[in-house]
């Protein structure tokens, strides 16, 4: 019979020859002999870390294995995965030191303070993109021609990846008119199945169109109707003594300059200046038999109607008038005529 024969090995060298054999791997699949330059801070835009982000100067070209796996090492072996899109991620000499290793590169941590940060590249969607995607929503429903909406979230930014469309589409929306509150489900990129879904809230708001300025309007200029356009605002930021009405603009003009754009005060119009301060004046007073005027100074400016401080030019008497037209006032007495030379006509 013959007789078999048990060889005892050591388990040290077991392990001593597994490393060998993995080393040698490595070793012989990666071809990297060029000394690699570490990349401090990169932006990727897909979903894995590639050491050719990492380090610059790699040689081998891509195998075309899809990232290293079964074949040598080259730039496209992924290490890592990329953070979400819109985020960051740092990556210590610890950490490097060791892909280092792993992969037998010619590299060294210089300091422990080396780092890599790696951006991941995003397309950025706003509450107001959101918000406009909503209002069309509901104009599509035939109840958003009278309403503005305002997100709960109004600095919601939404970090979709960079290679996918930035469309949005409403999944869902729900309104309660009473309480003027809306909540809606969105889905980035619209039609995906694999869409991030986002959930928001937010309030409604009844407007209304008002006319305002379309550019600065001084004093001393008639308002004509190109100088208005409309602006859409919300109801309870409307005041009472507002203007609303295009037709309170025509044949007016500003007391003080009024910016474009902005709603504006009843009180902050007037009819157009007939009669300037110092302009000299005929002062008229009627009754049923005669008509008697004076000469005199307006003491201050005023527009038709108006009642303003005149000077009696012979008497140094001063009055109040009201503006007829340009340079002419009419008094209400005939004593404050008195003592002039006014004629009768």
């Amino acid at each position: 019979m013959n007789s078999i024969k048990r060889f005892a090995i050591p388990l040290g060298l077991i392990a001593l020859f597994a490393v060998m054999m993995g080393v040698t791997s490595v070793s012989a699949d990666s071809n990297i002999s060029t000394p690699l330059t570490l990349r401090n801070h990169i932006t990727v835009s897909g979903g894995s870390i590639h050491l050719g982000d990492i380090f610059d100067g790699f040689e081998v070209p891509n195998d075309g294995n899809g990232g290293g796996t079964g074949g040598g090492i080259s730039g496209d072996t992924i290490v890592a995965y990329a953070p979400q899109p819109g985020r960051r991620a740092v990556f210590d000499a610890k950490w490097l030191s060791r892909v280092a290793q792993r992969y037998q590169l010619d590299w060294r941590p210089t300091t422990r303070l080396d780092r890599v940060v790696v951006d991941r590249a995003s397309t950025v969607i706003n509450a107001e993109d959101i918000a406009a995607v909503l209002r069309q929503e509901l104009a599509a429903r035939g109840n958003a021609q009278n309403i503005d909406l305002e997100l709960s979230n109004r600095n919601l930014l939404v970090h979709i990846d960079s290679d996918l469309p930035a469309t949005l589409e409403v999944v869902n929306i729900a309104t309660e008119s009473r309480r003027g509150q809306f909540s809606a489900i969105i889905a980035v990129p619209a039609g995906d199945p694999q869409a991030r879904r986002i959930t928001v809230t937010g309030h409604m708001f009844p407007v209304v169109e008002v006319p305002v300025p379309a550019r600065i309007l001084r004093p001393g200029n008639p308002i004509r109707e190109s100088d208005i356009v409309w602006k859409r605002v919300r109801i309870g930021s409307v005041r009472n003594d507002a203007v609303t009405d295009i037709n309170e603009f025509l044949n007016q003009e500003p007391k003080r300059p009024l910016s474009a754009n902005n709603m504006v005060l009843r009180t902050d119009l007037r009819t157009p200046v007939t009669v300037s301060k110092g302009m000299l004046v005929t002062m008229v007073f009627r009754s049923a038999t005669m008509v008697l005027t004076a000469s005199g100074r307006a003491m201050e400016a005023g527009s038709t109607g108006d009642f303003i401080s005149v000077r009696n030019t012979q008497t140094n008497t001063t009055v109040d008038a009201r503006i007829l037209g340009p340079n002419r006032v009419e008094v209400a007495a005939l004593r404050q005529l008195a003592s002039s030379e006014g004629e009768v006509q």
